[in-house]
């Protein structure tokens, strides 16, 4: 399923151009507010245990982006907003690949973060990650990012290891009229178009496109790449009222993505009923479907695969006894994979269908003085590759007085096998000249295996909260994870090979030959000296000990460790100029990476805008200021070649209407 915008973002970028010139009413525009410190505290957020509650009373290292901060930071995709999260490493490879991760183990193929739209997940079976070069959404229209560092399987399940991201879109009742936005810069450049009106007399539906293309970055070395990126993408959301207690909503999309490679087509559509029983008691149930194509790899190292997903869960939440507070729900997802292999790649099978049951329940038990809360929860899951998983969590906080939390929890969290580790089998094309031995080619074979564990996590965690004043916050967190069944990637002793041709073999399995630890902290300010301004500044210091298997012979196993920067630090200030002109800055520094023998950097983005009228913004924008160019990561198992990140400067034009 193949939708491109190719031919019509010249209409899209005429259409700016065009709905520049009408003349609207001011007061058609909604304003967005700057949150207080006190507004933000109550922000309500469920994330963590799936119900409504305060950021500020959650037990866990809880973050929330919103919408004021995703149009201030300037940013143009979901990666890039992600650097602005306290404690996330969000490297970028090159111009359409990310390593992004939190709590250790990073990579191009990073499988301990869970991410999901509107609940609904996206990572791939193929190798339990995400592609974040086709993950995108139109950025106005997202209501807020909530992000757990941290485990959160006792309410997400199965790969929500280290952290889990929630991108929560509005409804359509708050994006009524139009908006037209375009991005003019010396290495990207786009547009999007969105139209929102009411759906009946209780209803309201809104369409929207976006394109999008990024310029290659340069190659180490050189100024000439080959990484461009094109994507282009379409949607549609309703939401409506049947009845006093109950809500219906319907969304969905269509995507193309070219990044060179991969390549990666698809669309999905989601329908979630809300109903609210008379004694307060709430149901909730949600579907979806999405249809995914990807092509990877070229010649006779061609490989794709054709996903079906069909996804479906129901949830309760209700009060039994004083003082509970119970929340419970059933879930079932359905996968058919279809890879189809060239010469040299594969899998065997290559059809496989496979499914996963789920339920989970969560509890939180008012203690003492209603200042002491504890939340017990479990997720329970069956899958088709290790059979039953159990992902328990306690959860303890406590209220001294109002402006004060301290809070603690033990979980264990789990990530299952993906299909490319049990199905998957490869050949490289032969390596020759000093690679030959004998006379003959030396060629490295991968096979998946059936005998994969899930890796396991115990996480230990503590945190407090502290805000002395409406215009001070301070937000610790402190962890430690101990992780076994880690993956390896054994290579075995080389060996002849006569089929099809003569050739020396070395073999590549997965196994669990690795654990280890992880522990550290990150600590956040927020400072609003006044309603004009806003400051924040948060370090993250991480230490990560890797320990192999004696049998073990992957070469990578122990340097996992330095592909992960131990100190990260970010320092963001906004301050509105006047009431049309508004200046935000953000600077970060991220540590080395001695595996990759990449230095410690700096780097310097902003954003000056300025409100020509109610509706119209035009903000000038840069990244990377600091340095024409430079490289934030290196060569990973498996993922593409690294390049330069270079320094970009945009003009960045919105009209609402």
């Amino acid at each position: 399923m193949r939708i491109s915008f190719h031919h019509g973002r010249h209409a899209v970028l005429a259409a700016c151009g065009a709905l520049l010139s009408l003349t609207v009413a001011a007061d058609s525009l909604t304003t967005l507010k700057r949150l207080s410190l006190e507004e933000l505290a109550d922000l309500e957020v469920s994330i963590v245990s799936r119900r409504p509650e305060r950021l500020a009373d959650s037990a866990a290292a809880v973050y929330v982006l919103t919408a004021e901060d995703i149009r201030r930071s300037g940013y143009t995709s979901i990666p890039e907003l992600l650097r602005l999260v306290p404690g996330f490493a969000v490297a970028r490879i090159d111009t359409a690949e990310w390593a992004i991760g939190t709590r250790g183990f990073n990579g191009r193929f990073a499988n301990k973060l869970l991410v999901m739209i509107d609940g609904r997940s996206v990572y791939t079976p193929l190798f339990s990650g995400v592609f974040w070069e086709a993950f995108d959404t139109l950025l106005e229209d997202i209501e807020r990012i909530e992000v757990i560092r941290g485990p959160g399987a006792s309410s997400w399940g199965s790969n929500a290891v280290n952290g889990v991201v929630n991108i929560i879109t509005k409804r359509a009742s708050e994006t009524q009229g139009g908006l037209v936005s375009g991005t003019w810069g010396d290495r990207q450049h786009g547009g999007a178009v969105r139209y929102g009106t009411s759906a009946g007399e209780r209803g309201a539906m809104r369409i929207w496109a976006k394109y999008h293309e990024s310029l290659p970055e340069p190659a180490i070395g050189s100024q000439d790449g080959d990484d461009d990126l094109t994507r282009s993408r379409a949607g549609f959301r309703g939401d409506w009222d049947l009845t006093p207690v109950d809500s219906l909503s319907a969304q969905g999309d269509l995507q193309s993505t070219d990044s060179d490679d991969p390549t990666l087509d698809g669309g999905d559509v989601m329908l979630q009923w809300d109903h609210v029983r008379p004694s307060g008691a709430t149901d909730s149930l949600r579907l979806s479907y999405e249809r995914g194509r990807l092509e990877t790899g070229a010649g006779s190292e061609l490989i794709s695969e054709d996903l079906d997903t069909i996804d479906t869960e129901y949830r309760h939440r209700f009060v039994p006894w004083d003082r509970h507070d119970l929340n419970w729900g059933l879930g079932y997802r359905w996968y058919r994979s279809r890879i189809q292999g060239s010469a040299l790649n594969g899998a065997d099978p290559a059809n496989r269908v496979f499914d996963l049951f789920s339920t989970f329940v969560q509890d939180e038990i008012t203690l003492l003085d209603a200042r002491w809360y504890l939340t017990l929860g479990a997720k329970i899951e069956h899958n088709d590759f290790t059979g039953w998983e159990i992902q328990p969590s306690v959860r303890l906080r406590w209220t001294p007085q109002p402006s004060t939390t301290l809070w603690g929890a033990i979980s264990r969290a789990v990530r299952t096998p993906s299909r490319g580790e049990l199905d998957l089998v490869g050949e490289s094309a032969e390596l020759s000249g000093e690679s030959s031995a004998y006379g003959l080619p030396v060629v490295y074979r991968t096979t998946g295996t059936s005998a994969m564990e899930s890796e396991t996590l115990i996480a230990y965690e503590a945190g407090y909260r502290w805000r002395p004043s409406a215009h001070l916050g301070l937000d610790v967190a402190l962890f430690y994870n101990d992780y076994d069944e880690l993956r390896t990637l054994e290579l075995s002793a080389i060996a002849l090979s006569t089929t099809p041709y003569p050739r020396w073999v070395v073999s590549a399995t997965p196994d669990n030959l690795l654990k280890g630890q992880t522990y550290g902290a990150d600590v956040v300010v927020d400072w609003r000296p006044t309603a004009s301004w806003k400051l924040q500044a948060w370090y993250s210091i991480l230490r990560m000990q890797l320990q192999p298997d004696a049998r073990s012979t992957d070469v990578d196993a122990s340097a996992l460790a330095g592909r992960y920067p131990q100190q990260q630090a970010g320092l963001r200030a906004g301050v509105d100029l006047s009431q049309r002109l508004a200046l935000d800055v953000y600077a970060r520094f991220v540590d080395q990476l001695p595996d990759f023998d990449l230095d410690a950097y700096l780097a310097l983005d902003a954003r000056l805008a300025w409100r020509l009228r109610p509706q119209v913004t035009l903000a000038l924008v840069g990244r990377n200021l600091l340095d024409p160019t430079h490289v934030e990561y290196g060569q990973g198992t498996l993922s593409g070649t690294p390049h330069e990140i270079a320094r970009e400067v945009m003009v960045r034009l919105e009209l609402q209407y």
